[in-house]
């Protein structure tokens, strides 16, 4: 069973790896009513983010890892979606920012002002994958932990 799930991965990830031929990696929202809503899931998701690191940290549950890890989390998501609402402020809300895509995957970012520091700032928040992804893993590793402080406590085998 254990070779079947590795070669269903494998044949999975080869799929997903060669058969695309158009990958688009940002997402624009054409109206201001959709650009609004989805602004304001963010600072949501960020204040909910801000209030259980206080949550966390005021019952003094750092003591243990997985909550230790989960407040690390709600930490890369706080910096996650910071940079998300500037991203989408600069090119869906002030226009201040577009992006033309060129061939071979290639993108020109075009700033208002031809400012070449706001085309890098633009850019370094359109990187916030590299805050997300390692946000969502250390949630999944403080809930991991927790489980299996819990199945330690009742005497279960992890």
């Amino acid at each position: 069973m254990k070779y079947l799930n590795c070669t269903v991965l494998t044949v999975l990830s080869y799929l997903l790896l060669a058969l695309p031929e158009n990958l688009y990696a940002l997402q624009f929202h054409s109206s201001s009513e959709g650009i609004i809503t989805h602004q304001i899931g963010h600072m949501f998701f960020l204040f909910s983010m801000v209030v259980l690191m206080f949550i966390i940290s005021g019952k003094g549950l750092t003591v243990y890892k997985g909550w230790r890890l989960i407040q690390l989390s709600s930490f890369f998501f706080i910096l996650w979606n910071g940079c998300a609402i500037a991203g989408h402020f600069l090119d869906n809300q002030i226009y201040a920012v577009s992006v033309e895509g060129l061939a071979n995957g290639y993108a020109n970012i075009r700033t208002q002002n031809n400012s070449d520091l706001l085309g890098w700032v633009y850019y370094g928040l359109k990187l916030d994958h590299l805050l997300c992804v390692p946000a969502m893993f250390l949630m999944y590793k403080g809930l991991s932990c927790l489980v299996d402080e819990q199945k330690a406590g009742q005497g279960q085998n992890p």
